[in-house]
């Protein structure tokens, strides 16, 4: 059976809607910023990494409370508890969405996913960034008052260009391989789990032969990272090494995982 229109009557299809323009890729990262901040895990889990870290150097310079304590002690009092607990917020940025079940809305607003884990990245690396420059005010504040109770001397908070620029690596190293995690396995609690074993096992593997004992600073991160705890140069052997471990612990499993959600069916 057919239909005809009658003479000056619009033909009865749906409405023609208008493109719309793709999201500004400053849009999503504001977006996933404040997804990092407004969610109740995200802030008090910053909240605690901000309150841990001032322990820290609290208990540092009690211990240096005679002598002292100069600001390469502080900001690596600082580091410890920072390495442990700054690569969950990656875990969290990445994994997040399809724990909670909000992918769903998240990717109809931007169907292309790989922008929208770009965003979530790069949100995590800045408030990586952002914690490591409030710990670097609160060790230059505790440097200022650990020297006038030691009796008064020269004040320097500077921490000069080696250390921070190594600084600033390992933190983005750090980010950058929980959101690794995080997309890999597309799951809060899995992700966590697995940055804390696989750094602990792995160790256990280079032990087995000579040639991997011998080999660990090209395989093991945390091997390779010893070289920029401190205030000087790393050589360029060194550098190498670290991007060797950090293309095997982070750029691998990023890309598997940045695969993984291109191609995993939203429910």
């Amino acid at each position: 059976m057919t239909t005809t229109a009658r003479p000056g009557t619009e033909t009865a299809y749906p409405p023609q809607i208008d493109a719309v323009g793709a999201l500004p890729f400053s849009r999503l990262l504001r977006t996933e910023l404040r997804k990092l901040i407004d969610t109740r895990a995200g802030r008090w889990l910053v909240v605690a990494i901000l309150v841990i870290t001032a322990l820290s150097m609290g208990v540092t310079l009690w211990l240096n409370r005679e002598t002292g304590t100069g600001m390469l002690g502080l900001m690596l009092a600082a580091n410890i508890p920072q390495a442990l607990l700054i690569p969950i917020l990656g875990v969290m940025t990445a994994a997040n969405e399809w724990g909670q079940r909000t992918a769903l809305i998240t990717f109809t607003q931007e169907p292309r996913r790989l922008r929208v884990m770009a965003a979530k990245t790069l949100a995590a690396v800045l408030l990586g960034l952002g914690v490591l420059l409030v710990t670097t005010l609160l060790a230059a504040a505790a440097h200022t008052v650990s020297v006038s109770a030691a009796g008064g001397g020269e004040v320097d908070a500077w921490l000069g260009w080696p250390l921070t620029v190594n600084l600033l690596v390992l933190q983005t190293i750090g980010v950058l391989m929980g959101v690794a995690f995080g997309a890999l396995f597309l799951n809060v609690p899995v992700g966590i789990v697995a940055y804390f074993l696989v750094p602990m096992l792995s160790p256990l593997l280079f032990l087995t032969t000579a040639w991997l004992r011998e080999n660990s600073a090209w395989l093991d991160m945390s091997v390779a990272q010893g070289a920029l705890l401190g205030d000087e140069w790393a050589t360029g052997e060194q550098w190498a090494q670290v991007g060797t471990t950090s293309a095997l612990w982070i750029l691998l499993p990023l890309a598997v995982g940045f695969w993984r959600v291109a191609r995993r069916e939203v429910k």
